[in-house]
């Protein structure tokens, strides 16, 4: 599936939206619930994960900023994360990113979805340390549309 024409538009996470079976690592299964809510205007995600390290159950909410803005998420989890984040394009696509300081470094940390197809698509969290010159995967994630 080609990414849209305009990857911050209205239907920039359209590509997203439905249920999936999730896959990584050699263990890592879980699902993934995509869904416009709230008068169509918010993309809801509902996120659970069972893997080498335990379960995992998110939550994030995804909006356009007073409609025709820029792209916002926030996200939630069971390990106490909260992250606040902002839609940026990446190869045509939408993408969200926060930069945080850790250890007196500046970190950029994105997620991308790659490959998408309708029924598949490949997510990754990255990371960067170099003001993006530079992105390694800290998680990568295949989903199958059920």
């Amino acid at each position: 599936m080609a990414a849209s024409s305009d990857p911050l538009g209205p239907e920039a996470l359209d590509f997203w939206l439905g249920d999936w079976e999730l896959r990584w690592g050699d263990e890592g299964r879980g699902t993934n619930r995509i869904e416009r809510t709230v008068g169509g205007r918010v993309i809801q995600e509902t996120f659970e994960g069972h893997g080498p390290r335990g379960t995992l159950q998110g939550f994030s909410v995804s909006i356009r900023e007073g409609g025709d803005g820029p792209w916002r998420q926030t996200w939630v989890d069971s390990a106490g994360s909260y992250l606040d984040m902002t839609g940026v394009a990446v190869d045509g696509r939408i993408s969200f990113e926060i930069s945080t300081l850790e250890n007196d470094v500046a970190v950029t940390r994105r997620m991308v979805w790659l490959d998408v197809t309708p029924d598949s698509l490949h997510w990754e969290w990255q990371r960067s340390t170099d003001v993006g010159a530079t992105w390694t995967t800290d998680w990568a994630i295949d989903y199958r549309r059920r």
